[in-house]
């Protein structure tokens, strides 16, 4: 029990650092955030402290273990030292949570094995879910390590897992759709493992969803919203013709694409406007290279303002286009604005505390995930304060949009007052003018 408390502890502390999204699971949780968080950090009750580290630091111990005085004094000092990195004035508790005091990196053989195919440190994607496991695991003292898939192999997506799960990793967290069929293939095989699959579900072969075992657990959210959010303030602080570039055609990016396309509409219509139109185009990849580059740069020569670069790393050629052609462009999944001023503003997820709030079920429910998680797949939304765009610690570059209208738009998408489907299987009617590339695919 006290374990559990422990790693709840550590869930609340990270999640209040971030003012993040809390599942629908933890709404009773994600209420307690705020105050539970100061509680901890203000006060640090160093007796639950000292005790319950002393229990994690015993964690991998035989039932019954009794923590020796050496295990509680090293879980003191362990204490006290991140009590005085989360008081510290200097950074503030984010960027002192990144710091590896204590080693638990490892290059392999870590507890928590993050597999991806995909640049680790992106900026965006994959950075975000690395972000989530950096902190978690620094807070509460869990190994990690990282492993990228050898694309030469093809089987390089089950073949990475196989690896981890060799080396003696307990929980994979898997970044993207093209880990749902290795998932899906390797859920049974490694039932001693457990699966944290992130924008997606296990699949077979044939891509049709399979049955998700109680030892995965899978995370999903709302895009549709926050491209909604993107497209209509874009319209309506004066931009007329915009752009979409996607990485792959898959779900989570069709959905930030089609709500893009719903709210450019709904701005159109209610500004009354006969003059928007919109180029889209799905690149087949999340790398940056020429051919993303030579469109975005033709779409700004011929007039477009503003591209919306939907998908990990391939925003690098647009941003390039957009220095050369003199435009703007809006990021995802993470704020990019730090990047360059070329970025308008993104359309984000809370991905790093989603990872976090699935990693304290994991680790509070003793390396299983709860019954609340074993076999379902979550989709977080802006009710949950997991989408929208960057309004804090940001760079606001909106010029006749006020925070006014933006608070208006925001509450009535959180209230559900504005109808925004997430549906994939077709495109959006809009009524301005779209031009819908199919090259490339």
């Amino acid at each position: 029990m006290r374990k559990k408390i422990v790693y709840g502890i550590v869930g609340l502390l990270l999640a209040g650092a971030l003012s993040g999204c809390a599942g629908r699971q933890q709404e009773t949780t994600a209420q307690g955030i705020g105050n539970a968080s100061k509680d901890v950090a203000a006060d640090a009750n160093e007796d639950t402290a000292d005790i319950s580290s002393a229990e994690s630091e015993g964690q991998d111990k035989e039932p019954g273990y009794v923590p020796t005085e050496s295990d509680v004094q090293a879980a003191e000092e362990k204490a006290q030292a991140w009590k005085a990195l989360l008081q510290s004035p200097a950074e503030g508790p984010e960027m002192k949570l990144m710091e590896d005091i204590y080693g638990d990196y490892q290059e392999n053989g870590g507890e928590i094995a993050f597999v991806t195919d995909g640049n680790m440190m992106d900026e965006s994607y994959n950075e975000a879910i690395y972000k989530g496991i950096q902190m978690y695991a620094f807070s509460a003292g869990v190994s990690f390590s990282y492993y990228n898939v050898d694309i030469n192999q093809p089987e390089g997506h089950k073949e990475v897992i196989r690896q981890a799960v060799s080396d003696g990793a307990r929980l994979i967290v898997c970044g993207g759709d093209e880990f749902e069929e290795a998932v899906g293939a390797l859920q049974s095989e490694y039932a001693q493992a457990s699966f944290l699959l992130i924008d997606g579900v296990p699949t077979d072969e044939s891509g049709d969803a399979v049955k998700i075992e109680d030892n995965v657990h899978c995370v999903s959210f709302e895009e549709e919203e926050s491209g909604y959010l993107a497209g209509y303030l874009t319209v309506f602080d004066g931009y007329r013709k915009l752009g979409f570039i996607g990485g792959k055609e898959v779900p989570s990016v069709m959905r930030y694409g089609y709500g893009y396309l719903q709210g450019i509409d709904d701005a159109a219509k209610d500004m009354g406007l006969s003059d928007v139109t919109v180029n889209y185009w799905y690149a087949d990849s999340y790398e940056p290279g020429p051919e993303i580059h030579d469109k975005a740069l033709a779409w700004y020569g011929e007039g477009t303002e503003v591209i919306f670069a939907c998908g990990g790393s391939l925003y690098q050629s647009v941003l390039e286009a957009a220095e050369e052609g003199n435009g703007m462009l809006i990021g995802v999944d993470v704020d990019q604005s730090s990047l360059s001023e070329r970025f308008l503003t993104s359309a984000i997820k809370d991905i790093s505390n989603a990872v976090i709030i699935s990693l304290d079920d994991f680790y509070a429910s003793g390396k299983a995930w709860s019954d609340g998680f074993a076999g379902e797949a979550v989709r977080y939304s802006m009710k949950e304060n997991c989408t929208g765009i960057p309004i804090y610690d940001t760079e606001w570059r909106f010029n006749a949009l006020t925070m006014e209208k933006f608070s208006e738009l925001h509450r009535k998408i959180k209230l559900g007052e504005v109808s925004i489907s997430g549906e994939t299987d077709v495109q959006p009617q809009v009524s301005f003018t779209l031009n819908v590339d199919k090259t490339g695919n």
